[in-house]
């Protein structure tokens, strides 16, 4: 096989499901060339190398030839332990797995977004304050896709977002400062906490209101399509 087209990659499985008699079919996340597709021959085999490596929440070093619109693999090497999820924190895992997939595009390359879904993943392993993880991710993943709106400044005048502010979020056009409290309002102080990554913790109330941004924007990218694991973490709670 031609070595010509190989690529080295730092990365995670999104996704895996077993295909022919021994192989594996993979849905992969690197920096350099974004969600791929990749089939592990053999993967699955008793005698394989790769055998429990290919799976989810496990840092990879992968080596893989790419040609269309699949990869084969050609060498794995695992960069760290699996980290394994639990309860909550698993569904919160499957969740971004799914997000990623539906609104990654194939072969497209992800500046920045490999290492905060490491981050995160940590994070979801340790159970240390998911919730405010899960919503810099969603973030960071928006950003990566050029759709987040700005944190910074007004959309309306381009004025710097103020602190004690009441900011209402237009889908197509950002944060716009307002006294009303109809529609997506969320506080200033809020916008800014998405920004600094070691703030303290959001109130209750400022948390509910970052949720609801971050789901308002990620519904109108999967323009109506619909998370099987949204639907499970909420009927587990």
């Amino acid at each position: 096989m031609s070595l010509q087209n190989a690529h080295l990659c730092d990365g995670w499985v999104l996704h895996r499901r077993p295909w022919r008699e021994s192989s594996v079919l993979l849905e992969f996340l690197s920096e350099s060339c974004g969600r791929v597709g990749l089939v592990a021959r053999g993967g699955r085999s008793e005698r394989s190398p790769w055998r429990g490596l290919l799976e989810p929440f496990c840092p990879l070093s992968v080596r893989f030839s790419l040609k269309g619109d699949m990869g084969t693999v050609l060498d794995v090497e695992a960069i760290d332990n699996r980290c394994v999820l639990l309860g909550e924190a698993l569904w919160c895992g499957l969740y971004v797995n799914e997000l990623l997939m539906h609104l990654l595009g194939r072969d497209e390359p992800v500046v920045g977004l490999v290492a905060n879904y490491g981050k995160l993943i940590t994070t979801l392993r340790e159970n240390q304050s998911s919730s405010g993880a899960l919503r810099r991710f969603e973030w960071a993943l928006l950003s990566a896709l050029g759709v987040a709106p700005s944190l910074e400044t007004d959309a309306s005048d381009h004025s710097p977002i103020c602190e004690d502010g009441l900011y209402r979020l237009e889908l197509d056009h950002g944060f716009v400062q307002t006294r009303a409290s109809q529609g997506i309002v969320v506080s200033g102080r809020a916008l800014l906490w998405l920004l600094e990554e070691h703030s303290d913790p959001l109130s209750p109330e400022n948390a509910r209101a970052i949720r609801q941004v971050t789901r308002s924007l990620i519904d109108h990218q999967l323009g109506g399509r619909t998370l099987k694991t949204r639907e499970m973490i909420r009927s587990l709670r």
